[in-house]
């Protein structure tokens, strides 16, 4: 076999292993998911799995980070409607609660991680940082321009507004709890308030 022809199967492979672990993961959760059943959902020997990951913690954390590029790549296809801060808070918003949606069984999954393993806390944590630091910047353009009020403090602001947004897409598509089109006006007036726009 070639050299070209054995790294294609070896990419080809661990494809299969990622797809097969994110099953796993998300129908049983971390702690209850065996490497066995990931190679089985793969159609892979055991054996071959630890040829490309160390254990269930690495193909996790590989999934994880391929998640999180794909949710910023939903975000920043997302169309601006209008202009001011009003359409780039319902951008935003739109944008993230989309993503959101189409990894919410992973998304749920990471969460519960990141209690118990130092390393997913911090994956955790930096991933929310991206956001708190955007909206955190945006918050602070807006006061030198005058949209908001001097004495809101844009790290608090950002911060408690994203955990806002984050925690209703948790409960709208992991906990499943019902909600309609327009509810995602009622988060953008709910933030733009808040911050005094």
């Amino acid at each position: 076999m070639t050299e070209v022809k054995r790294q294609a199967r070896a990419e080809r492979t661990r494809a299969s292993l990622l797809r097969g672990a994110r099953e796993v993961f998300e129908e049983r959760g971390f702690l209850d998911a065996k490497i066995s059943e990931i190679c089985d959902r793969a159609g892979v020997a055991y054996g071959s799995f630890y040829t490309h990951f160390a254990d269930k913690d690495a193909v996790f954390a590989e999934l994880i980070d391929e998640m999180l590029r794909g949710l910023l790549t939903v975000m920043r296809a997302e169309a601006l409607n209008g202009d001011g801060p009003e359409a780039r808070i319902a951008r935003a918003n739109r944008a993230y609660l989309r993503a959101y949606e189409k990894s919410a069984r992973l998304m749920a999954v990471f969460e519960q991680v990141a209690t118990f393993s130092p390393a997913m806390r911090e994956t955790y944590l930096r991933a929310w940082g991206v956001f708190y630091d955007r909206q955190e910047r945006a918050i602070r353009g807006w006061q030198e321009a005058g949209l908001v009020p001097a004495d809101i403090d844009p790290r608090t602001a950002a911060v408690a507004l994203a955990t806002m947004i984050g925690r209703t897409a948790y409960t709208w598509f992991v906990l499943g709890r019902p909600h309609e089109d327009g509810d995602v006006d009622q988060l953008t007036r709910l933030y733009c308030r808040a911050i005094g726009i």
